[in-house]
């Protein structure tokens, strides 16, 4: 149960961070980049044995291949998080980035690590009727040009999921499952510092002091985000079906409700409505 509130509460305030940087004037990718260095840190302080943790990284089982192919994939997917928050609020960017529980528990389903029986079923056709009250206000024209960044940011997002939940069951002990937890940041903080250099070095760019201040924030949350996660998969409190719908869909209803109280972003009538919906789609899931 801790590992679950953890996971959402560090979850939901990575979108409240987007949020407050964008005030504060902090660029976004080199805040990024910084988050990435740091949640590695942090990653490589938790592992048991790390030279033993490496050794067996090095012999290139499927779980070290997938973390850090999958730093792309967390750098891409962060930058439309923080873009979709910027544009559209944090409780569209977080429903965009949420929607993904439903094809990744599809996906999980059909490589058979999780099944979808009827109730299962029911409860995720209420929980997309929930999203889809959620993210619409009955009122405005259909707008193809704003769905760009949700859209990516889903399916980027169903990417990360996915993986998270797929590839981790590969690990064999505390020193893989710790490793692959903190490679897919390696990964994606080497990119990034790869072109920062370059922006340095060809465009002249000065030194981002103050994103490494806010870079160090989100990177303590970011990685206390995929730690609980992971732990939460491997703890058995929960069949690993089912741990995806319902830990996105309390980010879901965590971050919205905290953009109102720290953000005053508004919540009309449909999109209230829209999370109670979700709230009773989770209650057929527990």
């Amino acid at each position: 149960m801790m590992y679950l509130i953890l996971s959402v509460l560090t979850n939901a305030a990575i979108y409240w961070l987007f949020k407050y940087f964008e005030r504060i004037g902090a660029k976004i990718f080199e805040t990024i980049v910084f988050n990435y260095l740091v949640a590695f840190s942090c990653g490589i302080f938790f592992v048991p044995n790390v030279s033993e943790a490496f050794h067996s990284a090095l012999q290139l089982p499927i779980w070290s291949v997938a973390g850090f192919i999958m730093g792309g994939l967390f750098i891409s997917v962060f930058y439309f998080m923080a873009i979709t928050a910027k544009k559209s609020g944090i409780a569209l960017a977080t429903l965009s980035s949420k929607m993904s529980l439903v094809l990744a528990v599809i996906l999980l389903a059909f490589l058979g690590k999780g099944e979808i029986n009827i109730l299962k079923a029911i409860a995720l056709l209420i929980a997309m009727f929930g999203l889809y009250l959620f993210s619409t206000d009955g009122r405005s024209k259909f707008d193809r040009s704003a769905l760009i960044y949700p859209i990516v940011l889903m399916l980027g997002s169903t990417s990360v999921d996915f993986s998270i939940a797929y590839f981790q069951s590969f690990t064999t002990n505390q020193n893989e499952l710790s490793l692959f937890t903190c490679m897919p940041f390696m990964g994606a903080g080497m990119i990034g510092i790869s072109i920062l250099a370059y922006k340095m070095i060809f465009k002249k760019e000065s030194f981002p002091l103050k994103e490494m201040g806010t870079g160090t924030l989100l990177g303590l949350v970011n990685y206390g985000s995929i730690y609980f996660l992971v732990e939460l998969y491997h703890s058995g409190w929960m069949p690993e079906s089912t741990i995806l719908p319902v830990n996105n869909l309390l980010v879901l209803v965590a971050g919205s409700i905290g953009a109102v109280f720290l953000f005053k972003e508004k919540l009309n009538r449909r999109k209230i409505q829209g999370l109670f919906i979700c709230v009773l789609a989770l209650i057929l899931l527990l």
